[in-house]
């Protein structure tokens, strides 16, 4: 009787130390995927930083050759005789492609072809994913950003000079629809929060002076609450 009373204490005593492994590799197994995702999200943000910075770059000196407009979608004002587009990305594929003439499209039905400096890393649509070459047709389906400068008949789509830039959001992540920038509430909820899932929640916005900020947990309210 003894001896089955110790067994029995054994093999209980097995199954407890089994049960606090497993709670500690499952504990562990917690800690090493929230340090990946952390990782992977931050590698994710500062891809896209470099993409915005290199974007603001060429934002600028299209505003140079443009009367100080920067380029927004849907564009409909002349003013200062800045160039109409349909979309920000196609405004400034002269000056992405200026030393590769063969990327720009020789006619309106033919897309421009653009770099992947258009694209974040945490974008997963299709058209990305299956991509065999860093320089892919420009569409909404192949950008990652979109503009949110007002291109209303008659506002200037972009900040003059001389008129205040701080706070102004030019570029954010997005899910781009042909010819619209994010103006309203509505453009807001349709065009950047299906992006949302990208950077946990939050997007990446380039400012029209060039700051780029991660916003936390966005609304149309708290990214435009400067401008």
């Amino acid at each position: 009787m003894k001896a089955r009373s110790l067994t029995s204490r054994s093999k209980g005593f097995t199954l407890i130390e089994v049960l606090v492994v497993i709670a500690i590799i499952a504990l562990l197994a917690g800690v090493s995927y929230s340090i990946y995702s952390h990782a992977t999200e931050t590698a994710a943000r500062t891809r896209c930083t470099d993409n915005l910075r290199r974007i603001s770059d060429w934002g600028k000196e299209f505003a140079g050759q443009n009367g100080g407009k920067l380029p927004s979608s849907g564009m409909k004002d002349s003013l200062l005789s800045a160039r109409e587009c349909r979309n920000w990305w196609d405004a400034l594929a002269p000056i992405v492609n200026a030393e590769q003439p063969d990327l720009i499209a020789r006619n309106d039905k033919e897309p421009n072809m653009l770099p992947d400096t258009f694209r974040c890393t945490a974008d997963k649509r299709p058209e990305i994913l299956a991509a065999e070459d860093t320089n892919l047709p420009a569409s909404p389906d192949t950008i990652s950003y979109t503009s949110w400068l007002d291109n209303r008949k008659g506002r200037p789509m972009n900040v003059a000079r001389g008129q205040a830039l701080r706070g102004k959001p030019w570029i954010s992540d997005g899910i781009p629809i042909d010819g619209r920038s994010v103006i309203t509430e509505q453009d807001f909820e349709e065009i950047v929060v299906p992006a949302l899932e990208r950077h946990q929640g939050g997007i990446m916005v380039l400012y029209a002076d060039g700051k780029i900020s991660a916003v936390e947990d966005p609304t149309f309210e708290k990214v435009t609450k400067d401008s």
